[in-house]
């Protein structure tokens, strides 16, 4: 068996070139989850949302995106949710989509 430390897959088909890249965040955004979605990534629109809770421990869970515009990402939870008491203890999150391919 190969040993855990020592498994690793290349993701070096590509390097993130800012001169090639759109200016507006919002717009390189929207180029890369078109490319997700033309390149039929399994699960293009799923992201893990990170916050952090008021006892300071990090909580992550997959959610799913349903828009964007100049002001951001959209995605859809329960307010009483633990992730939307999160949110409204402390708005700082992080977004992570899983395009790995």
């Amino acid at each position: 068996m190969t040993s855990i430390a020592d498994m690793r897959k290349s993701y070096e088909r590509a390097a993130l070139d800012e001169s090639a890249s759109e200016a507006n965040p919002t717009q390189q955004f929207d180029r890369w989850l078109k490319e997700a979605i033309s390149g039929e990534l399994p699960e293009p629109t799923a992201m893990t949302l990170a916050t952090v809770g008021h006892d300071l421990r990090p909580s992550t869970r997959v959610v799913l995106l349903k828009g964007m515009d100049e002001r951001g990402l959209v995605w859809y939870t329960n307010y009483h949710s633990r992730k939307g008491q999160e949110l409204s203890g402390n708005p700082h999150a992080a977004l992570q989509f899983h395009w790995v391919e």
